[in-house]
């Protein structure tokens, strides 16, 4: 994340996001279910959680080289939690707790050759919104079985519309059950890539997409900031004088909120844009909140801790509370004063809505005996790996079925 060695605002190199996460070991017991329920609804003030997962770009099968996905199924090798994992998280959570703590994204693979996809993932794990990332191969342009998915653009007519179309066609029958099926929530940002182009998270794309449908929302992962995890370059944006509309021009958020300032159904989420710049580099911060807020409103922004990448997100959570924007900057910038009400609409009230959640319902604890609770069907979805369907793995469930007895005999030369 920081390649150049550079140093953040403490003059910190490799600067601690957060000490809690300092010394323990990078392993895949840290981000299993298990250690997820821990981190979000009993190490912190999270009510309801948003379970999210992320389109596959490229694969590897059968020891080829690596090469984007021809399909949906074809990608589910790739994926790191898959649609019907992501649905199975959420079901457990809700039905242990006895209330509703958590909801899964869809994984929004885009174009005519993924409308089926689309359909199944609505009538098999009735996903609660949509995520996509414009930088996947993702989009299936054609029928041909031959041809590879590749990146996309939100207003792509021939592309992206046709999906926006069936979910905007679902939504009306399915909007008691699912408030928030018409939520597309797209990656934007993050990234060093070049040339600039909405294909790999430049803004432009979304104020026609935006306005050409107007019962979708579109919430942009990460407001959109270009830099990639450490903002030391966000920081010299602010630093170099450098002003769009009178303010720092902060590469893409800047330009992302002024293009979708007359959006209503456009929100930004600050996932890693907000543990990325508060504790290491403040003034980004407060620049991205005070632009947020000015060309925005605090009823466009929601919360986005991208646990459990860096622990449980109850740091990130106590850092907006206690956050201010300096008293200079404001008045510098005629930036809003970030008030607990406007706080209160970030952290989750926004998000309520968006999701048709009653915010003064009463929520029920996931018990702490939760891992002893998991169910056989829930193991054999989370453990069973991404490419599935095909017919040996039908042969083994049947197998499995029989109660036939593992034989363990070893064959061939065996050292003594």
């Amino acid at each position: 994340m920081n390649p150049r060695n550079l140093q953040d605002e403490r003059g910190e190199v490799w600067g601690v996001w957060n000490p809690a996460l300092v010394g323990l070991p990078n392993k895949p017991e840290n981000f299993l279910i298990t250690q997820f329920i821990k981190d979000v609804y009993l190490d912190s003030q999270v009510n309801i959680a948003l379970l999210s997962n992320v389109t596959a770009s490229v694969i590897n099968l059968d020891n080829q080289p690596r090469r984007p996905p021809r399909n949906a199924q074809e990608a589910l090798s790739g994926e790191i939690l898959t649609a019907a994992q992501t649905a199975a998280a959420r079901n457990f959570v809700n039905e242990t707790s006895g209330s509703t703590r958590m909801l899964a994204h869809g994984l929004l693979y885009v174009g005519k050759g993924n409308l089926e996809y689309i359909q199944q993932q609505t009538d098999e794990n009735k996903p609660d919104s949509w995520k996509g990332y414009n930088v996947s191969n993702a989009a299936k342009v054609d029928n041909d079985p031959t041809s590879p998915m590749r990146q996309w653009r939100h207003d792509d007519q021939n592309v992206a519309y046709p999906t926006f179309e069936l979910i905007n066609k679902l939504y009306p029958k399915l909007k008691a059950q699912k408030p928030g099926f018409n939520n597309i929530c797209v990656h934007k940002g993050l990234t060093n890539a070049e040339p600039v182009r909405p294909e790999i998270g430049h803004p432009a794309d979304l104020p026609k997409a935006a306005k050409d449908w107007p019962n979708l929302n579109f919430i942009t992962y990460h407001a959109c900031i270009q830099p990639a995890f450490f903002m030391y370059d966000a920081l010299q944006d602010v630093k170099s004088g450098k002003l769009r509309e009178g303010v720092p021009d902060i590469r893409w958020t800047t330009e992302y909120a002024l293009l979708v300032r007359p959006h209503k159904n456009t929100y930004a989420e600050l996932g890693t844009t907000w543990a990325s710049s508060i504790v290491t580099f403040p003034t980004v911060a407060a620049h991205l909140m005070g632009q947020l807020m000015k060309f925005m409103g605090p009823d466009r922004i929601v919360f986005g801790s991208d646990s459990v990448w860096y622990g449980s997100p109850q740091w990130q959570i106590d850092a907006m509370w206690r956050f201010q924007i300096p008293e200079d900057i404001r008045k510098k910038y005629g930036y809003p004063e970030l008030t607990e009400e406007a706080k209160r609409k970030i952290l989750g009230l926004n998000s309520a809505k968006l999701y048709g959640i009653n915010a003064k319902q009463q929520f029920k604890p996931v018990p702490k005996d939760y891992e002893r609770r998991m169910t056989p069907e829930l193991r054999r979805i989370m453990e069973l790996p991404a490419q599935t369907g095909d017919n040996l793995s039908k042969i083994k469930e049947q197998y499995v079925a029989l109660g036939v007895e593992r034989n363990n005999t070893r064959y061939g030369w065996i050292r003594r």
